[in-house]
């Protein structure tokens, strides 16, 4: 199966959720008061993914050009 991704999209799905809290992701899964706990976790979830993509995104430009 092949898709297709939009790099800006990405980078920006990437910002949105690096910069979350935990308690960001849980307002996010509340709605009239009432929290969503299932998806609370998947917030969480893709917050976490997002912080590691973005932490070795970074260490592998910083590593463009060196000899390892």
């Amino acid at each position: 199966m092949k898709i297709n991704i939009d790099g800006n999209v990405l980078l920006q799905n990437m910002m949105f959720w690096g910069e979350k809290t935990d308690d960001d992701c849980i307002e996010m899964a509340t709605t009239d008061g009432k929290l969503d706990a299932e998806q609370a976790l998947i917030n969480m979830i893709e917050r976490d993914f997002a912080v590691e993509f973005n932490k070795e995104t970074i260490e592998g430009l910083k590593n463009l050009g060196t000899d390892e």
